[in-house]
């Protein structure tokens, strides 16, 4: 009767906490969403909904024209002259390798409620709320056991990874809910009731195949989620329920037949792909383990901290990340010796399917996509389980164990609290480490010098990518003189990719002139017309130059 009321009471008390950290964590992906900077991703997110490509941009716009920042956001825009056709157009010529499900939910979205970063952030971010009940669901289809279900809910709720990628228009949160339901659909086909009828069971397989479709349709590395479903049901009904393997290969079949479409084009334009992409194919050995390191600690703790950290703040990061490595490495251990293969099994999948098919191209040819975050979802579903079952079992099980309980319920507070630090600390911040951080402080920097200038003009010819962004930093007195460069649209359009633009006539009638990004060639055609360029601060790595008359 005592363990009873003391069960009850650990029930109630993690229930308690749950819902405190759920109100935080909500909290959290609402707020400040237009404080960080509107990033190189997620304009090209506004760009695609808004049907607009890029190489209409740099059709449309030259030196002739003197354009001010919102006749640059007019092709971030949502209007009538663009439909879900031209976003769909948008994505499949220049974009290939984003399935196009999510950009159809951010194209209506915009049209109900605007395209202002507020706005575009706050789709991802309502998204992420969907997880909560979903990974209830897988929590408990995995472990039968509402005190793993409520852990996993307050870790998913408070964790800084979740957070920060539903403050991010982008897919992110999408691809973690289609994850989690599609895994959570499979456990039910799998593991029906006793006597349920045949009508329920046919509609899991097609609840499946549904989930299983629209993650396909969200990313494409939702291949390596499909992958785990497939090993998990080969090596759990072991090759005899023959009435499992047929409605699960049915099932996968439609999933797949749906998303032919995508992954034919997707296939066809590889070599663009993998041009667009190029940037994450260059890194060291060691830098990559570090990477790897840090990725995994972000899941609980992350207070921004990127390659430029100082040693007062490596002195704080790397003892919380080996505490962290320690916890999630003891969590795995302690969930397959104590668990049955069924509920391990699909944990670890989950991890490994990822994990391996993105670290070892990175191993054998060189590169740093698998220490990159924003591909690593399922990873982090998986590692989050494992914790959420860690922490419920010692808090549950030791109920006689006075002492272990009290130094579990410390862990967890631990963990909780860094959580609420990090989600503080990242809601106040302009730039993260998820945005390029080193990068983005210059461009703010860059802003806030421009911005300054009582009537300024900047000239630039550099790629259409950096100029989106720095857009919704400039004051609508700045005015700009542009002619782009391309970037996802050079590898299909040789015309742009060679165009050579004739040098700029300045104008007159302005205080400040600036030269942003600049290429060589446009720095000879200024000095040409006698200008003499300078940094516009000490600081030349800004890439912002100060031109005036000799």
């Amino acid at each position: 009767m005592v363990e009873k009321i003391r069960f009850n009471l650990a029930r109630k008390w993690l229930i308690f906490l749950t819902i405190a950290l759920l109100v935080i964590g909500v909290f959290f992906r609402f707020a400040n969403l237009d404080r960080k900077f509107y990033w190189i991703d997620e304009t090209y997110t506004s760009l695609r909904v808004s049907g607009y490509t890029e190489a209409e941009i740099i059709k449309e716009i030259s030196y002739q024209q003197i354009m001010s920042p919102s006749d640059l956001q007019k092709y971030q825009q949502v209007n009538s002259e663009k439909t879900l056709s031209d976003t769909l157009n948008s994505l499949a010529t220049e974009d290939p390798q984003h399935p196009p499900l999510y950009y159809i939910l951010a194209r209506y979205w915009a049209q109900w409620f605007g395209t202002s970063v507020t706005a575009m952030r706050s789709l991802a971010a309502a998204i992420s709320l969907l997880v909560f009940p979903a990974i209830y669901w897988l929590a408990w289809e995995l472990f039968e056991s509402s005190a793993v279900a409520w852990m996993a809910i307050a870790i998913f709720a408070i964790s800084p990874y979740h957070i920060l990628f539903a403050q991010e228009a982008r897919q992110y949160s999408l691809w973690t809910l289609t994850t989690i339901l599609s895994s959570a659909a499979l456990l039910r086909s799998m593991h029906p009731d006793k006597n349920q009828n045949p009508i329920w069971l046919v509609s899991h397989w097609a609840l499946y195949a549904v989930t299983a479709a629209m993650g396909f349709y969200t990313q494409l590395l939702f291949v390596c989620v499909a992958a785990a479903h497939a090993i998990y049901v080969a090596i759990i009904a072991n090759w005899r329920d023959v009435k499992t393997f047929v409605a699960y290969y049915v099932a996968a079949l439609i999933a797949l037949i749906c998303f032919m479409p995508t992954l034919v084009n997707s296939v066809e334009n590889f070599n663009q792909i993998r041009s667009t992409t190029l940037w994450a194919e260059q890194t060291s050995l060691l830098r990559l383990v570090s990477r790897w390191a840090g990725a995994l600690s972000i899941a609980f703790f992350d207070i921004g901290i990127d390659g430029t950290a100082s040693a007062a703040q490596l002195a704080l990061i790397i003892p919380a990340g080996l505490a962290i490595l320690g916890l999630v490495g003891y969590a795995i251990y302690f969930l397959c010796r104590q668990t049955p293969k069924r509920v391990w099994l699909m944990v670890l999948l989950l991890i490994a399917t990822t994990a391996i098919f993105l670290a070892l191209p990175d191993i054998l040819k060189g590169g740093r996509r698998s220490g990159n975050p924003r591909y690593l979802v399922p990873c982090y579903v998986g590692i989050q389980l494992a914790v959420a079952y860690l922490l419920s079992a010692k808090i549950s099980n030791n109920l006689d164990n006075f002492k272990q309980q009290k130094l579990w319920k410390i862990v967890i507070a631990v963990l909780f609290l860094a959580g609420i630090i990090s989600g503080g600390v990242s809601s106040q911040a302009d730039t993260w480490w998820n945005k390029g951080s080193g990068w983005l402080g210059a461009e703010l920097e860059v802003a806030r010098i421009v911005n300054q200038a009582s009537n300024p003009l900047i000239i630039s010819d550099t790629n259409i990518a950096y100029i989106m962004p720095l857009s919704y930093r400039l004051e609508p007195k700045v005015k700009l003189l542009i002619e782009p460069r391309c970037y996802t649209a050079c590898y299909k359009n040789r015309e742009l990719a060679s165009k050579k633009p004739e040098p700029p006539q300045i104008p007159g009638g302005f205080t400040d002139l600036f030269l942003y990004r600049p290429s060589s060639a446009l720095r000879s055609a200024i000095g040409q017309q006698n200008y003499q360029i300078n940094p516009a601060v000490g600081n030349v790595g800004l890439n912002l130059w100060k031109i005036t008359k000799k």
